[in-house]
């Protein structure tokens, strides 16, 4: 299976224009992000992901996703649907997973995002981006930026100045139009 990188769309690319993040996913990561949005499951894209799909100059193997309730049936029915292994956690021995062929391990299960404001809160502030035909809600630079400083772990200090360069770019962009 491929291991794609996530990473920073050219600077004269916009950040809304994911083609760099569709050809990143696979056909069964597509095909997931297309069941979980049919079905209807509340979801966002969090961490590096959300930060390079809106031109942060970082990269990133993995793609965090924030569910509302893990423990919603309908995210089974969409893995199931893809051919994936779904591992809800509810059970409390381990994290929730998602996995299998064709899906591989690249899809990480975020169960709490340190920093910021509860899941309802922060869907309701996410702008959508349109990923794999389908359009996905995708935690703000600044939120992102907020939890990244509340966590404090090394890495997230690292990826710091590439997502305020980012921010300040997106918020100069936004001031001239």
């Amino acid at each position: 299976m491929p291991s794609a990188i996530w990473s920073a769309p050219p600077r004269s690319a916009s950040a809304r224009d994911c083609s760099v993040a569709d050809s990143a996913l696979t056909e069964a990561e597509s095909a997931l992000l297309r069941e979980l949005t049919a079905r209807g499951v509340r979801f966002l894209i969090v961490g590096a992901t959300a930060a390079v799909l809106q031109g942060a100059n970082t990269a990133t193997q993995d793609i965090d996703l924030w569910f509302e309730d893990t423990t919603d049936p309908r995210i089974q029915a969409a893995v199931d649907a893809v051919g994936g292994i779904w591992v809800s956690g509810s059970f409390g021995a381990m994290p929730p997973t998602i996995g299998g062929e064709p899906l591989g391990d690249r899809f990480d299960v975020v169960v709490h995002v340190h920093g910021i404001e509860p899941f309802a809160v922060e869907f309701s502030r996410a702008p959508s981006m349109e990923i794999a035909g389908v359009s996905i809600r995708v935690l703000p630079l600044e939120r992102i930026i907020a939890s990244k400083r509340a966590t404090n772990r090394p890495r997230d200090r690292a990826q710091l100045p590439a997502l305020e360069e980012a921010l300040a770019a997106a918020t100069t962009k936004d001031d001239e139009t």
